[in-house]
């Protein structure tokens, strides 16, 4: 798969994660296309949500329970985790930490910088309500 030429499951499994704001896991994914795609397996989503973080069209986010979800947005940002129902959201802002800071971070930890995320974990508006 290159980035000028996806397939019709391919691009209807990227029109899927590119169309919702809920960081959809595969399944979720899949449950989506099906709608579109009957005749698509589940392993095929995977394969394709595989080539699509590979391509960088989508990027894949780890969840701690080494469960992944799936985020159309490809430009860095940052995240909030609802410790209640597990919600992964978008912050509407990005969290301003220094350069500096960054690389201390990262020099602590023995890594090499590329680039950075910041989580912050509390109850989201649904779980509070």
């Amino acid at each position: 798969m290159t980035k000028e030429t996806l397939n019709t499951n391919a691009q209807a499994v990227l029109d899927v994660v590119r169309s919702i704001t809920t960081h959809p896991t595969a399944l979720e994914v899949y449950q989506l296309v099906k709608l579109v795609r009957p005749r698509m397996g589940l392993a095929s989503v995977y394969r394709i949500l595989g080539h699509l973080v590979a391509q960088e069209y989508i990027r894949e986010l780890h969840q701690g329970d080494e469960s992944s979800r799936y985020d159309g947005r490809t430009l860095r940002h940052d995240h909030g985790v609802c410790t209640v129902c597990g919600a992964l959201l978008d912050l509407p802002l990005d969290v301003a930490l220094s350069p500096q800071t960054l690389e201390d971070a990262a020099l602590a930890a023995g890594i090499e910088l590329h680039t950075h995320e910041v989580r912050i974990y509390g109850r989201c508006a649904s779980c509070q309500a």
